[in-house]
């Protein structure tokens, strides 16, 4: 059975290398079975702290016959893996402080694997300073549009780096992506139109700030 993903999902999938993919959050397992189905994985770990969630995604790979390539688990974050059982692990969905925490709870217990997939849904600065701890380097790193909400999508591979402030807040190649600068303009206007109808000191400075930043990126 064919099946649709968002732009969102359907970008993460794009950036997938061939191999074992461990799908955290996994929800009714869209993700997974899409990766299998289509030979972007070879094997995919489906884990998710809801068993109604996971009995759907394991219906879902029975009924298109897919089931010996998905194996579902249940358990919170990180912990129903072992260290390098998978390729690349994608989390994708929740917070940033939700991701950093996995991220810094298997950091803890020494689980290592090749590859992150990450798309938090907010504060993805915490995401990229816990990187930097776990010893990753970030590959890709963009923002995307997606029903009308904004989504980052980072993935990594091993190998330390250092990022300085901005690249940290912002996305370590803010200063290149036309979608950030696209991103950027549009929170600009979101913030005036707010301002035509209260103003206020704080928010100003804030235009102020992203209009700065806005010109570095123009420079």
């Amino acid at each position: 059975m064919p099946i649709r993903l968002d732009e969102r999902l359907s970008k993460i999938a794009s950036l997938v290398d061939y191999g074992k993919v461990a799908d955290v959050g996994c929800d009714h397992g869209k993700l997974g079975y899409f990766l299998v189905s289509t030979d972007r994985a070879s094997k995919v770990i489906a884990t998710d702290v809801s068993a109604p969630s996971l009995k759907k995604a394991r219906e879902l790979a029975l009924e298109n016959g897919v089931i010996d390539l998905i194996d579902t688990r249940l358990g919170d974050g990180l912990e129903p893996l072992s260290s390098r059982e998978v390729d690349t692990v994608v989390i994708a969905g929740l917070g940033g402080d939700v991701i950093s925490g996995i991220l810094e709870g298997a950091r803890q217990e020494g689980k290592e694997f090749a590859h992150y997939l990450l798309s938090p849904n907010t504060h993805p600065e915490k995401v990229r300073a816990e990187l930097a701890r776990c010893k990753h380097t970030i590959v890709y790193d963009d923002v995307l549009v997606c029903a009308g909400k904004v989504y980052t999508i980072i993935k990594t591979q091993e190998g330390e780096e250092t990022l300085d402030a901005n690249e940290t807040k912002y996305g370590k190649f803010y200063l290149t992506s036309a979608n950030f600068k696209a991103q950027l303009e549009r929170e600009i206007q979101n913030k005036k139109n707010i301002l035509d109808k209260n103003f206020s000191e704080e928010l100003m400075g804030k235009v102020k700030d992203l209009e700065a930043l806005l010109e570095t990126l123009k420079g």
